[in-house]
Parts: C-alpha cells; structure tokens; sequence
C-alpha cells in the first residue's frame, strides 16, 4: 500500500527557496488580510502550473441548484468517444479557488489520465458555509450521472480532489460509495477535531500554517457546523468498507499529512484497495507547481497511469 520513507529526506531545494522568499516578504497571515486579498492568491499559483495542455475540447455547463447555478467546466482528452468522467474538487480551504485558477492542473490530469475530467465551482466559505459546498457535489454528481450521452462520458465515474477538494471528494465517496468507482485524494483535511504530529510539527514555516488551517475551517464550519460531524471529518466515519478504491497522495512536509494517511489506512483496514504514497522533501500545495517541479509533475503522471489502470483505458 505505501509508499513512505521511514527517515525524512531534505525539503527540495526549490521549495526551500519559496519558503526563503515567503519569509522575508514578512506577509500577514490569511486571518489579518482581507477576503478580497486571500482570494486573490490562487492566481498567483497559476504560473508554477506549467503552461496548460491543449486537448482536444473544452466546455462549460451550468448546473441549476435551488434558486441558483453553478459552474462546471468539462476537459475532453479526445473527441467521439464514451470516457470514464473525474469529477475533481478545486482546493483552497473551501474559502478561495475556483475552476479558473485551476484550469491548467485539470487539463493535465485530463491529459495524463485519458479521462474526461468535470471540475465544478461549488460555493466558497464563508458566504456559504458547511454544508453548501457538499450539497453542491452531490447535486453535480447526480446531475453528471443522469446525462452520460449528453456529456459524452460512459457511465463510471472518479471523484478526486486536492486540499478541501480531497476532504468533499472523500465525504462524496462514503455518501454515495455506489454511484462512484474511484477516489482521488491529494493531501486531504480529513478530521477537523484534533492536532496530529505533522499538524504540530510543521505548524509554521512550510507554506501552510497551523494557524491558516485553523482560520479556514473556522469559516467552512460556520455557526452550525460540528467538526465531529463525519460529513466534516471523514476519518470519523463508522464504516468504511463499502468505499471505492483509492489513491491518497500526501507530502512530507505538509501539516495534513497524517490526516491523509491515516485516512488510507483506515480504508486499508476495511479492506478497500489503496495505494498512499508520501512525497518526500515536498509541502502542501506542491502538486500545482508542474511548471518548476519534476515531483508534481510525477505525481500527476501518477494520478494519470492510476486512473488508466483503474478504468482500463
């Protein structure tokens, strides 16, 4: 199942150098800037994506949800032919990010896996707090599985995503473990109710702070929200047999880190099939950084050849 280093190995160079620049820049962190700023983020990253892959069609849909809709954009390696579909969830700690900010990564899982790949808007925190943003995938899910010929996809469906995206595919899964064939779970927050030993060990310094995560799940959770609720934390679901198979990808230096393997464990012990592989020398955030690191660049190679070989292609 793992693929893990039992001694730690050095951070990479290029993201020592991030770090070194992040530090003397003395930025505020994300609780004392404003909304408007943190959002603004995400589009910074866009140049460590890499250029995006040209495929061959892409389109947008518009998914009616109660008196609103939302915003689903679909990547079609190929043209004329019935593909298994990737439903993936942006990250962003469920308060920034959209599927503009995201488009060259989606493109490149396109590309590497051979899948037709939906990557949907759902509703940021904290104008829409948990639980809009579940309702919201779940309603694309059910929206996607009801028009496979419309769509031009053959009827299996992936759910996968990164940061808060993993923790909504994750909690999608055990929702609905018979409507989805496989999951993606690329450094998820998976338990809102305790410090692990990588949340305490990398708590500052690293990109992503203890105190960052603590702010977006402030505002994910809202007034309502129960971080026990397993729908919030998965990794305090009851029953985890009837899951789909999995791929968890974590990184060494990341706060979540044990979150994701912990998580991959647990399916381990139901008896699903995962596969967890621990990037060494990497961060949080390091799998949208193909354009200045071979890593991500490995580890979206990865999520293709598993996809391929999961869905036979």
């Amino acid at each position: 199942m793992d693929k893990l280093r039992k001694v730690t190995v050095p951070l990479h160079p290029t993201i020592k150098e991030i770090i070194k620049v992040t530090s003397e820049a003395n930025n505020l962190p994300v609780s004392k800037i404003s909304l408007e700023e943190v959002r603004r983020g995400p589009s910074r990253m866009r140049r460590l994506m890499g250029e995006p892959q040209p495929l061959a069609k892409v389109m947008n849909h518009l998914i009616p949800i109660e008196h609103d809709k939302l915003l689903m954009r679909l990547y079609y390696p190929e043209e004329n032919r019935l593909l298994p579909l990737l439903l993936y969830f942006h990250p962003g700690g469920f308060v920034k990010g959209d599927i503009d900010t995201h488009d060259p990564v989606c493109r490149s899982i396109a590309h590497a896996s051979g899948c037709l790949v939906a990557a949907l808007n759902y509703p940021l925190a904290p104008e829409n707090p948990f639980p809009t943003a579940l309702r919201a995938a779940k309603t694309a899910l059910n929206w996607i599985l009801t028009r496979p010929k419309e769509l031009g996809f053959d009827g299996r469906i992936a759910v996968g995503g990164e940061n808060a995206g993993g923790n909504l595919a994750a909690v999608l899964a055990q929702e609905a473990p018979s409507k989805i064939s496989f999951q993606l779970l690329i450094y998820p927050p998976t338990d809102f109710t305790s410090s692990t030993p990588s949340n305490q060990e990398y708590e500052k310094g690293y990109l992503l702070d203890k105190e960052s995560i603590d702010w977006y799940q402030k505002l994910y959770l809202g007034a309502a929200g129960n971080p026990a609720d397993p729908r919030i934390s998965p990794l305090l679901a009851k029953d985890f047999s009837a899951l789909p198979p999995a791929l968890v990808i974590t990184a060494e230096f990341d706060p979540l880190r044990d979150e994701g393997e912990s998580y991959a464990k647990k399916l381990k012990d139901a008896g699903v099939a995962v596969t967890l592989h621990r990037y060494d020398g990497m961060v949080h955030g390091f799998f949208q950084m193909a354009g200045i690191l071979d890593e991500a660049k490995m580890a979206i190679q990865e999520v293709g050849e598993t996809l391929k070989t999961h869905f036979k292609l």
